[in-house]
């Protein structure tokens, strides 16, 4: 997506020439608030998910089978992969704009989008067997992600190319709703008889910080413009907590065996490409 935007913006500049005009108006000020809205495309292709596991409980009347299947439980909850997804934003941006000088323009730039379908669903699959025992566990993780929106607080720093055309860069904070839905189902092969099957759902949802960077261009006719730009977003990590407990029913009452903490990380990084329009007070 980087490179498809940079030779976009490229090739619109090698099309503009100082001696050519860009715009029909000849007001070519800069300076002043603007509000817009804009639309585009977004897209998450490395939005990691680690899930990772630790002991919290070995039964210490029986250390040695109790740990075994704490420690294979934390195997089951040890996990990597990537959640990839696409769709449509659409939003607005206000801000200001301070013409520097003929060539250098500053401003200030604060931007929201909706994401729209952001649902998406990973699940899997794996057999952890148990160290001195012929015994094993099949454990699943099934998890739903869903982007809410993502906003931004960014510095631009522009380049006149032409006294109404800008090439510019951003960078700054940025902040985002993520939800994270997970379900654990676990299995030992004895049998529910013997070690009931582990069950546990958690979900949670939270508006996140990060930072962004991207650049742009924008074509000023007097008040409006309309431009073009890629926005890369990375939030903070969103963590999602979950206990697999397993108790044995062999005993009476049923007693707790061992357990594990599994915690699934989302990290999201997302890029997007939109085109907008403003409208200039000044």
């Amino acid at each position: 997506m980087k490179k498809i935007v940079l030779s976009l913006i490229l090739s619109v500049a090698s099309n503009i020439t100082y001696s050519g005009r860009v715009g029909v108006s000849t007001d070519t000020n800069w300076n002043g608030f603007y509000l817009g809205g804009n639309a585009g495309y977004w897209s998450s292709q490395a939005n990691k998910i680690v899930t990772t596991g630790s002991v919290n409980y070995i039964n210490p009347i029986f250390p040695l089978g109790a740990g075994n299947i704490a420690n294979a439980l934390v195997l089951v909850a040890t996990n990597n992969f990537s959640l990839d997804s696409t769709g449509f934003l659409a939003g607005g941006q206000a801000g200001y704009n301070y013409q520097q000088s003929k060539k250098i323009l500053l401003g200030l730039n604060v931007g929201f989008d909706g994401l729209v379908d952001s649902d998406r669903t990973y699940a899997l699959q794996k057999v952890v067997n148990l160290t001195n025992f012929d015994e094993y566990y099949v454990g699943s993780l099934a998890v739903q992600q869903k982007i809410h929106y993502l906003g931004t607080v960014s510095a631009r720093l522009g380049y006149l190319y032409h006294p109404n055309f800008l090439i510019y860069g951003t960078g700054g904070l940025a902040y985002g709703k993520i939800g994270l839905d997970t379900a654990w189902s676990v299995n030992e092969s004895l049998g529910p008889t013997v070690f009931p099957p582990i069950a546990m759902q958690n979900n949670l949802s939270q508006t996140l910080p990060g930072w962004t960077a991207g650049a742009g261009v924008e074509w000023l006719f007097k008040p409006w413009s309309v431009k073009i730009d890629y926005t890369y977003y990375r939030l903070n990590t969103l963590n999602v907590p979950a206990v697999l407990a397993q108790r044995n029913a062999a005993e009476t009452p049923a007693i707790l065996w061992g357990s594990t903490d599994a915690n699934t990380a989302l990290t999201a990084s997302i890029g997007s490409v939109r085109v907008g329009i403003n409208y200039h007070f000044a």
